[in-house]
């Protein structure tokens, strides 16, 4: 498992999403995943006024989008292979 930006982690489940994944290693994902979002979400508290939040989300959001649709999708995936 060598992907650890957000970009590889993304792809790495979009190739195994479909396949039996190793479950150690959505683990990981997952958990790095989650904690891009805590921090994401933490940056985007900080902005300065609903502008800058409006340009925030103009930037992150298809990532924000991508991030919270492989989250659910791992989650429902690790409950399934428990």
């Amino acid at each position: 498992m060598a992907a650890t930006d957000l970009a590889g982690d993304l792809q790495w489940w979009r190739e195994h999403r479909g396949a039996a994944a190793d479950p150690a290693a959505m683990r990981d994902v997952l958990a790095r995943l989650q904690a891009w979002k805590a921090q994401h979400d933490q940056d985007r508290t900080g902005q300065p006024g609903p502008f800058l939040k409006m340009v925030w989300d103009g930037i992150f959001g298809d990532d924000d989008g991508a991030v919270c649709a492989a989250i659910a999708e791992l989650e429902a995936a690790l409950e399934r292979a428990a």
